[in-house]
Order: C-alpha cells, then structure tokens, then sequence
C-alpha cells in the first residue's frame, strides 16, 4: 500500500511540473507545428528524388526530433525553454537519434525479409515490434537525461523498463489514450469552422498535449532513474 501512495506522488509531482513548466513557457506548444511545417515543406521538395529524398527526410525528422528533445531537456533542467533552444536543438542530439535509428534499422531489415515468406509472418513480425516499442520506450530520455548511445542505449532502456515496467508503462499509456480521445473530442467541437481555423486549432493543441506528454515523460524517468522502490519511499517519508 505504500508503494502504492509513493507512486501516485510520482504521478502527481511529475504532472504538476510538467504543467507548470508548459504555462510558463508556452511557446513549446508552437514547436510541434512548426516542425510538422518544416518536414511538409521539406517532404514536397525532396519528393521527386527517390532514395536519395528519403534520406534527406530521415535526416531532418531527426534532427527535429532532436530539437523537440533539447527543449524537453530544458523544461526539466531549468524549468526554461525558448526560441533559441529551439534552433539550437537540431544538432545536439542528431549524430545519438542516426546512430540508435540505424542500429534499429539493421535487425528490422532482417526481420523483414526473413519473415515475407513465413505464415502469419506480418503478426510475428507486428508483435516483435510492439516488444521492441516497450523495451525501447525509455530511448529519448536516456538520450537526453543519462547521456547514453549507441548499443548502449538499447541495453540501458531495456534495464529500466524491466526495474521500473510498472511505474513507467501504466501511466504513460493512460497519458497517450487520454490525450488520443481528448483531441478526438476537440476536433469534433470544431466542426462547422473553416478548414484552416480546424487545421490551426488542432495543431496547436496536439502541441499542447505533445508538450505535456513529453515533460511528463521527464520529470517522472528523471525520478525512477538510478532509484529503487525502498529509496523513493524512503525520499516519500522524507518529503
């Protein structure tokens, strides 16, 4: 029953951070869409380049995802994140994302081709990626909190779902459900309006709750990491 009170307080502190860190610097909401922005426009123009396009995509959906990462990193930091972090964030932690991405990308290869042929292979094939989903789901904040890449980063993922699967899956995945049913909702009160009032409206919340989400993420890995159940309650009684 202890551990029980020790982790909703894990859940609520996390959460009470995270909104205030959002309120206080809004402009995160804004980083979502501008880099759905900068990958459409990047997408229409590498589009007649076949192979050579993909990669230059690939590339700048890394590098965006590392800017989403450095400002996450700077909420939970310093509880500050601005325009600058922003631009900044597109290096920081490409060469980690490349690195991890292509480790994942050779055994998914294999995989793919070894089971095309197989009965039920596509079920094998969709279960073996859910597994890898869950064992890999710690990546960006050992990326950006621990500091870890390359193989690494796999076996240190893989060690932190497996201490602290309980406490780390259940709410991120009640977080996701809420927040997909949440934003259904919005879009269906926005019925009726012009289709780019519906377009900007839901873009801007899906950032809000993107930004939410993901500094939730962080505060709560930055309180199970290199911790264990007996030394949270141990810091719950000494609060």
């Amino acid at each position: 029953m202890k551990i029980l009170q020790v982790t909703l307080w894990l859940y609520a502190s996390a959460l009470g951070k995270s909104w205030d860190c959002v309120r206080r610097n809004w402009l995160v909401v804004l980083a979502p869409v501008a880099y759905g922005l900068i990958l459409t426009i990047i997408g229409m123009i590498v589009a007649p380049l076949g192979m050579i396009g993909g990669l230059i995509y690939s590339l700048a959906s890394s590098a965006c995802a590392s800017s989403g990462l450095y400002l996450v990193k700077n909420l939970v930091d310093s509880g500050r994140a601005d325009v600058h972090d922003f631009l900044n964030g597109f290096l920081v932690y490409l060469g980690d994302l490349l690195t991890f991405y292509f480790i994942l990308w050779i055994p998914t290869w294999v995989l793919t081709n070894a089971l095309g042929g197989v009965p039920n292979g596509w079920l094998i094939y969709s279960l073996l990626r859910l597994g890898l989903f869950i064992l890999l789901n710690a990546v960006p904040e050992m990326i950006y909190q621990a500091r870890v890449s390359g193989l690494e980063l796999i076996g240190a993922s893989y060690s932190f779902i497996v201490e602290n699967w309980l406490e780390w899956l259940i709410p991120n995945l009640l977080l996701f459900a809420a927040g997909y049913y949440f934003l259904d909702f919005f879009e269906s009160l926005l019925f009726g309006l012009p289709a780019f009032v519906q377009l900007f409206a839901t873009a801007l919340m899906l950032g809000l709750l993107l930004a939410c989400f993901m500094t939730f993420r962080g505060f709560l890995f930055s309180r199970l990491h290199g911790t264990t159940r007996r030394s949270r309650i141990y810091r719950y009684d000494a609060r």
